[in-house]
């Protein structure tokens, strides 16, 4: 396998194309993920193929660059995009309501249901 694809031959960089492409695979099946600028021909991943090597991210039809187009998708598109992860609920035992105001509201409450404030406090 030959990198001459990347402008830098550094293996983080191929590694880290090879990773977009199985994610682009995996999370982007069935929608474009690269527009050629020059020809306007869109690319799905399997279109794109799986071979990492000389032209592996060139158009097809007119031999323009797609990595930028790739990288645009990637950080874009909302199958890769990571979801905001649900909003998590106080629990009640760690009410954030002070000691003074929670009595006074038990007290309150006592009064309206008719228990006696000062059966119940002592």
């Amino acid at each position: 396998m030959t990198v001459s694809c990347f402008e830098d031959d550094d293996a983080n960089i191929m590694m880290l194309f090879v990773r977009l492409r199985s994610l682009l695979f995996e999370l982007c099946p069935d929608h474009p993920v690269a527009l050629c600028v020059t020809c306007r021909r869109t690319y799905t991943p399997e279109q794109l193929g799986t071979e990492i090597g000389d032209g592996c991210y060139l158009c097809r039809q007119c031999g323009a660059d797609l990595r930028e187009s790739v990288v645009a998708h990637a950080r874009t598109c909302a199958n890769l995009i990571p979801q905001k992860p649900p909003a998590r609920m106080v629990p009640v035992s760690r009410s954030t309501v002070p000691p003074a105001v929670s009595e006074r509201f038990a007290a309150r409450r006592r009064a309206r249901l008719g228990v006696d404030v000062h059966a119940a406090a002592g």
